[in-house]
Protein backbone atom coordinates (compact mmCIF):
# COMPACT_ATOMS: atom_id res chain seq x y z
CA UNK A 1 0.00 0.00 0.00
CA UNK A 2 2.56 2.28 0.88
CA UNK A 3 4.43 1.62 -2.76
CA UNK A 4 1.16 2.38 -4.13
CA UNK A 5 0.74 6.18 -2.38
CA UNK A 6 4.52 6.96 -3.18
CA UNK A 7 4.02 6.09 -6.39
CA UNK A 8 0.50 7.73 -6.97
CA UNK A 9 2.54 10.91 -4.83
CA UNK A 10 5.08 11.12 -8.23
CA UNK A 11 3.22 10.97 -10.66
CA UNK A 12 3.46 14.79 -10.45
CA UNK A 13 5.48 16.58 -7.46
CA UNK A 14 4.72 20.16 -6.94
CA UNK A 15 8.73 22.06 -6.19
CA UNK A 16 8.08 24.39 -2.51
CA UNK A 17 11.46 25.30 -1.46
CA UNK A 18 13.98 27.91 -0.72
CA UNK A 19 16.72 29.76 -2.78
CA UNK A 20 14.76 31.67 -5.16
CA UNK A 21 12.71 28.83 -6.53
CA UNK A 22 9.25 29.66 -5.69
CA UNK A 23 5.85 27.45 -4.93
CA UNK A 24 4.50 26.46 -8.12
CA UNK A 25 0.97 25.85 -6.43
CA UNK A 26 -0.27 28.85 -8.03
CA UNK A 27 0.39 28.76 -11.50
CA UNK A 28 -1.93 27.00 -13.36
CA UNK A 29 -0.43 27.42 -16.94
CA UNK A 30 3.46 26.56 -17.64
CA UNK A 31 4.82 28.91 -19.57
CA UNK A 32 7.57 26.63 -21.05
CA UNK A 33 7.80 22.38 -20.74
CA UNK A 34 11.43 20.86 -20.26
CA UNK A 35 11.46 17.19 -21.20
CA UNK A 36 14.92 15.25 -20.28
CA UNK A 37 16.05 12.66 -22.87
CA UNK A 38 16.57 9.45 -22.07
CA UNK A 39 18.49 7.76 -24.72
CA UNK A 40 17.46 6.19 -28.21
CA UNK A 41 17.90 2.96 -29.57
CA UNK A 42 20.37 2.08 -32.70
CA UNK A 43 17.99 3.47 -35.41
CA UNK A 44 18.05 6.81 -33.60
CA UNK A 45 13.74 6.19 -32.44
CA UNK A 46 14.21 7.38 -28.43
CA UNK A 47 13.75 4.95 -25.86
CA UNK A 48 10.39 3.54 -24.72
CA UNK A 49 10.82 5.53 -21.19
CA UNK A 50 11.52 9.73 -23.32
CA UNK A 51 8.87 8.50 -25.66
CA UNK A 52 6.44 8.57 -22.86
CA UNK A 53 8.05 11.72 -21.95
CA UNK A 54 7.21 13.77 -25.37
CA UNK A 55 3.57 12.36 -25.07
CA UNK A 56 3.24 14.00 -21.96
CA UNK A 57 4.66 17.21 -23.27
CA UNK A 58 2.52 17.24 -26.22
CA UNK A 59 -0.41 16.92 -24.14
CA UNK A 60 0.80 19.75 -21.50
CA UNK A 61 0.93 21.97 -24.54
CA UNK A 62 -1.88 20.31 -26.33
CA UNK A 63 -4.10 21.81 -23.73
CA UNK A 64 -3.33 24.97 -24.38
CA UNK A 65 -3.61 24.53 -28.01
CA UNK A 66 -0.08 23.68 -28.45
CA UNK A 67 1.07 27.34 -27.58
CA UNK A 68 4.09 26.24 -24.80
CA UNK A 69 6.99 26.10 -26.05
CA UNK A 70 9.19 22.55 -25.45
CA UNK A 71 12.54 22.25 -24.57
CA UNK A 72 13.93 18.92 -25.81
CA UNK A 73 16.51 18.68 -22.98
CA UNK A 74 19.35 16.28 -23.92
CA UNK A 75 22.13 15.99 -25.94
CA UNK A 76 23.19 12.63 -25.15
CA UNK A 77 24.33 10.65 -22.71
CA UNK A 78 28.25 9.63 -20.83
CA UNK A 79 27.31 6.16 -20.98
CA UNK A 80 27.01 5.78 -24.63
CA UNK A 81 27.54 7.16 -27.91
CA UNK A 82 25.80 9.41 -29.44
CA UNK A 83 23.43 8.14 -32.80
CA UNK A 84 25.36 8.50 -36.03
CA UNK A 85 23.29 8.61 -38.99
CA UNK A 86 23.98 7.05 -42.45
CA UNK A 87 25.91 10.07 -43.48
CA UNK A 88 28.53 10.07 -40.22
CA UNK A 89 27.37 12.56 -38.80
CA UNK A 90 26.45 12.43 -34.87
CA UNK A 91 23.11 13.34 -34.02
CA UNK A 92 22.13 15.07 -30.63
CA UNK A 93 19.20 13.06 -28.57
CA UNK A 94 17.03 16.36 -28.59
CA UNK A 95 16.88 16.78 -32.46
CA UNK A 96 15.43 13.28 -32.51
CA UNK A 97 13.18 13.70 -29.88
CA UNK A 98 11.47 17.08 -31.88
CA UNK A 99 11.84 15.02 -34.74
CA UNK A 100 9.15 12.30 -33.33
CA UNK A 101 7.15 14.71 -30.83
CA UNK A 102 6.46 16.66 -34.34
CA UNK A 103 5.43 13.81 -36.41
CA UNK A 104 3.64 12.00 -33.71
CA UNK A 105 1.57 15.02 -31.98
CA UNK A 106 1.53 17.48 -34.67
CA UNK A 107 3.57 19.88 -32.21
CA UNK A 108 4.91 22.94 -34.30
CA UNK A 109 8.49 23.35 -34.91
CA UNK A 110 8.32 27.05 -33.78
CA UNK A 111 7.32 25.21 -30.68
CA UNK A 112 10.81 23.14 -30.13
CA UNK A 113 13.74 24.60 -28.66
CA UNK A 114 16.51 21.62 -28.52
CA UNK A 115 18.78 21.72 -25.87
CA UNK A 116 21.71 19.87 -27.55
CA UNK A 117 24.61 20.00 -25.59
CA UNK A 118 24.05 18.06 -22.29
CA UNK A 119 24.87 14.84 -21.09
CA UNK A 120 23.62 13.97 -17.40
CA UNK A 121 21.48 15.45 -15.15
CA UNK A 122 23.26 18.05 -13.69
CA UNK A 123 23.62 19.27 -17.46
CA UNK A 124 20.26 19.07 -18.59
CA UNK A 125 19.37 21.57 -15.80
CA UNK A 126 22.42 23.82 -16.19
CA UNK A 127 22.10 24.31 -20.24
CA UNK A 128 18.94 24.45 -20.15
CA UNK A 129 18.89 27.44 -17.84
CA UNK A 130 21.72 29.30 -19.16
CA UNK A 131 20.62 28.16 -23.08
CA UNK A 132 16.83 28.92 -22.91
CA UNK A 133 15.09 29.86 -19.92
CA UNK A 134 17.37 32.40 -18.35
CA UNK A 135 17.04 34.17 -21.65
CA UNK A 136 13.30 34.39 -21.88
CA UNK A 137 11.87 36.43 -19.30
CA UNK A 138 8.35 34.54 -19.77
CA UNK A 139 9.95 31.24 -19.27
CA UNK A 140 9.62 31.47 -15.88
CA UNK A 141 6.91 28.78 -14.64
CA UNK A 142 8.30 25.23 -15.65
CA UNK A 143 6.85 21.82 -16.24
CA UNK A 144 9.77 19.32 -15.97
CA UNK A 145 8.94 15.89 -17.04
CA UNK A 146 10.90 12.46 -16.80
CA UNK A 147 10.34 9.10 -15.49
CA UNK A 148 9.03 8.05 -12.27
CA UNK A 149 12.97 6.02 -11.75
CA UNK A 150 14.89 9.32 -12.33
CA UNK A 151 12.13 11.91 -10.84
CA UNK A 152 13.55 12.20 -7.39
CA UNK A 153 17.07 13.00 -8.71
CA UNK A 154 15.93 15.07 -11.36
CA UNK A 155 13.94 17.66 -8.94
CA UNK A 156 16.57 17.65 -6.52
CA UNK A 157 18.94 18.71 -9.49
CA UNK A 158 16.99 21.30 -11.20
CA UNK A 159 15.44 22.74 -7.71
CA UNK A 160 19.13 23.30 -6.96
CA UNK A 161 20.02 24.82 -10.20
CA UNK A 162 17.43 26.80 -10.61
CA UNK A 163 18.35 28.60 -7.20
CA UNK A 164 21.91 29.43 -7.92
CA UNK A 165 22.46 32.85 -8.03
CA UNK A 166 22.88 35.30 -9.74
CA UNK A 167 18.96 35.10 -10.56
CA UNK A 168 17.06 36.96 -13.79
CA UNK A 169 15.61 39.85 -12.74
CA UNK A 170 11.87 40.07 -12.51
CA UNK A 171 9.86 36.79 -11.10
CA UNK A 172 11.16 34.11 -9.71
CA UNK A 173 11.36 30.64 -11.41
CA UNK A 174 8.59 28.60 -10.50
CA UNK A 175 9.09 24.47 -11.13
CA UNK A 176 6.39 22.00 -11.39
CA UNK A 177 7.60 18.03 -11.83
CA UNK A 178 5.68 15.41 -13.50
CA UNK A 179 6.73 11.42 -13.45
CA UNK A 180 5.69 9.21 -15.96
CA UNK A 181 5.48 5.65 -15.97
CA UNK A 182 8.53 3.50 -16.50
CA UNK A 183 6.50 0.23 -16.57
CA UNK A 184 7.27 0.03 -20.43
CA UNK A 185 11.19 -1.61 -19.06
CA UNK A 186 11.75 -4.69 -18.20
CA UNK A 187 11.03 -5.35 -14.49
CA UNK A 188 14.39 -6.63 -13.89
CA UNK A 189 16.12 -3.52 -15.81
CA UNK A 190 14.17 -1.23 -14.46
CA UNK A 191 14.85 -2.60 -10.46
CA UNK A 192 18.77 -1.69 -11.79
CA UNK A 193 18.06 1.40 -13.01
CA UNK A 194 16.04 2.19 -9.33
CA UNK A 195 19.11 1.13 -7.72
CA UNK A 196 21.10 3.14 -9.70
CA UNK A 197 19.02 6.54 -8.99
CA UNK A 198 19.11 5.61 -5.74
CA UNK A 199 22.44 5.43 -5.45
CA UNK A 200 23.24 8.44 -7.49
CA UNK A 201 21.17 10.54 -5.73
CA UNK A 202 22.42 9.28 -2.10
CA UNK A 203 25.63 10.27 -3.49
CA UNK A 204 24.49 13.98 -4.71
CA UNK A 205 23.09 14.88 -1.48
CA UNK A 206 26.12 13.55 0.12
CA UNK A 207 28.76 15.68 -1.49
CA UNK A 208 29.92 19.00 -2.12
CA UNK A 209 28.09 19.96 -5.42
CA UNK A 210 24.43 20.89 -3.63
CA UNK A 211 26.36 23.30 -1.52
CA UNK A 212 27.07 25.64 -4.45
CA UNK A 213 25.23 28.76 -4.38
CA UNK A 214 25.89 30.41 -7.53
CA UNK A 215 26.04 29.70 -10.97
CA UNK A 216 29.87 30.06 -11.46
CA UNK A 217 30.47 27.50 -8.79
CA UNK A 218 28.83 25.09 -10.81
CA UNK A 219 30.16 26.31 -14.14
CA UNK A 220 33.68 26.13 -12.33
CA UNK A 221 32.50 22.30 -11.71
CA UNK A 222 31.00 21.47 -14.85
CA UNK A 223 34.45 22.62 -16.95
CA UNK A 224 36.83 21.55 -14.96
CA UNK A 225 35.49 18.24 -12.72
CA UNK A 226 32.72 17.09 -13.70
CA UNK A 227 33.50 13.78 -15.79
CA UNK A 228 30.78 14.31 -18.97
CA UNK A 229 32.12 17.35 -19.87
CA UNK A 230 35.76 18.05 -18.09
CA UNK A 231 38.93 17.90 -20.85
CA UNK A 232 39.82 14.82 -19.68
CA UNK A 233 36.53 13.16 -18.81
CA UNK A 234 35.54 13.61 -22.16
CA UNK A 235 38.77 11.88 -23.28
CA UNK A 236 38.20 9.15 -21.28
CA UNK A 237 34.78 7.60 -21.45
CA UNK A 238 33.72 4.09 -20.91
CA UNK A 239 30.48 2.65 -22.49
CA UNK A 240 28.20 1.29 -19.92
CA UNK A 241 28.66 -2.32 -20.05
CA UNK A 242 25.51 -3.93 -18.42
CA UNK A 243 21.62 -4.27 -18.86
CA UNK A 244 21.85 -1.02 -17.82
CA UNK A 245 22.37 0.39 -21.08
CA UNK A 246 18.87 -0.36 -22.08
CA UNK A 247 17.73 2.36 -19.71
CA UNK A 248 20.07 5.13 -21.35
Amino acid sequence: MTQVVLALALVVLVLTLTRGVSNAAAFERHEAILVLAGGVDKRGAPHCTVAARLRAAANASGAHGGSVPIVLNGGGTTWKPRHVDRNGFSIPEAALMAEQIGRESGILPAMLYPESFSDDTVGNAFFARTMHTDLRPEWRNLLVITSQFQIARTQAIYAWVFGLTPRPAGREYRLRFQAVPDDCLDPKVLALRQAKEAESLRKLEGGPLMHMQTLAEAHEFIWHRHGGYSVRGVLSKQPLDSKLADTY
